[in-house]
């Protein structure tokens, strides 16, 4: 395990694990947290890259609770003078990783823990989880936020969470299509274990590639999203995790995965 004091950087075998060390907090990260994530996901493109993405908060009280906005010295420091946020630098990285990142939704998940929440592909959260985004009680707006969410909640209720400033419970997530598994806190490990051993059981190959894709068509029109989708299944069709997924198939044994 790295420790990078309040950024937890663990490789279990194909998994990489990514806590929020901060549960004093309740996991409210800084600057230095969202940059030190965003190296971790950019380095996440090598041959022997893991295959899966964890992302959680320390503790059991909060995933996360956003940025840390401690009166005074606040550890997190918003410079006018960059073109570019944390939050947008850890979202352009992410939007570029071809790994699949699986959010571990253990308490509070407000403000900017939405951010991170709307960059997860997938998400296991405890029944007792919950998920706002109250920056209108704060004189704020979650604007940076409706960039990850946009296209993930439904609008009426995108524009309640907003304009209210008030949660949602985890049922309620759940049926408005925002989680993957709600689970009982006490099974939320093996939940997203069982997930995490679905994705690592698939060719990496394939959900490589499939990743870029579904980047890739967002914002084209129909006969563009064809055009793409059909040049892309050759080349895929021709790689040695398709050659093997159908002799593992017809040969009615486990595929033995190469990433080619």
């Amino acid at each position: 395990m790295t420790e990078n004091r309040e950024l937890l950087i663990e490789r279990q075998g194909p998994v990489l694990r990514l806590t929020i060390n901060r549960p004093h907090r309740r996991n409210a990260f800084t600057s230095e947290v969202l940059l030190a994530m965003a190296q971790t996901i950019r380095d996440c493109t090598q041959d022997d890259a893991p295959r899966v993405i964890v992302l959680t908060g320390a503790g059991d009280k909060a995933f996360s609770a956003g940025a840390d906005l401690t009166p005074g010295d606040t550890p997190f420091k918003p410079d006018a003078s960059m073109l570019e946020t944390p939050m947008g630098v850890l979202a352009r990285a992410v939007r570029e990783c071809r790994v699949p990142i699986i959010g571990r939704i253990n308490g509070f998940c407000l403000a900017g823990g939405m951010g991170l929440f709307g960059l997860c592909d997938l998400v296991v959260a405890a029944e007792g989880a919950s998920f706002g985004m109250p920056e209108v009680k704060r004189g704020l707006f979650p604007m940076q936020i409706l960039t990850q969410l946009r296209d993930l909640v439904p609008p009426r209720l995108l524009n309640e969470m907003c304009l209210t400033g008030k949660p949602i419970d985890a049922r309620t997530a759940m049926a408005a299509g925002l989680l993957n598994r709600v689970v009982p806190a006490d099974q939320l490990d093996a939940a997203v274990d069982a997930l995490v051993a679905d994705i690592v059981a698939a060719s990496p190959m394939a959900i490589r590639r499939g990743k870029y894709a579904m980047r890739a068509v967002e914002g084209m029109s129909f006969d563009q999203m064809m055009a793409f989708t059909e040049t892309s299944r050759g080349p895929m069709i021709q790689t040695e995790d398709a050659k093997e997924g159908r002799a593992a198939f017809n040969e009615k044994r486990p595929p033995r995965w190469t990433n080619r």
